[in-house]
């Protein structure tokens, strides 16, 4: 049986130019991870099959519950294929930066993704930038 339950965390997402911006809260379960608005769908959709990056903005309890990093495991997996080149995440004012940049690695480096962490934004979006500017000559995005 497969039990749901309420979304918790918070998490806005838009998109900019070819990154997509999350912001939030947790902690996090898989139903807050569930992007359901068919706008945003739309922009990300957008994004696939070029060179795109994740800038994620997270305070307070950024963490996941267990069932959540598998989900977004195989999230990034898919999204990998789909051009998702890095991540850059910024931890402002987290309760446990420890357990927040544990469980991003965890996430991440499973999948053999680019990930940084960054004190600011300004910073985290450059070295976001360069990195989807030098995937542009990856032979997987050339026609």
């Amino acid at each position: 049986m497969v039990r749901r339950f309420s979304m918790h965390g918070s998490l806005e997402v838009r998109v900019e130019n070819r990154v997509l911006v999350l912001s939030g809260s947790g902690p996090w379960n898989s139903e807050s991870l569930q992007l359901t608005d068919a706008s945003i769908m739309q922009q990300v959709k957008a994004l696939y099959g070029s060179p795109w990056g994740v800038l994620g903005l997270f305070s307070g309890e950024a963490v996941y519950v267990p069932e959540a990093i598998q989900t977004l495991q195989k999230q990034v997996s898919q999204e990998l294929k789909l051009g998702r080149v890095a991540t850059a995440v910024v931890l402002n004012n987290v309760q446990a930066p420890r357990l927040s940049q544990y469980q991003f690695e965890l996430i991440y480096s499973s999948c053999g993704h680019a990930l940084e962490f960054f004190d600011g934004e300004a910073i985290a979006r450059r070295w976001l930038q360069a990195q989807i500017a030098a995937a542009q000559s990856d032979a997987r995005f050339q026609a």
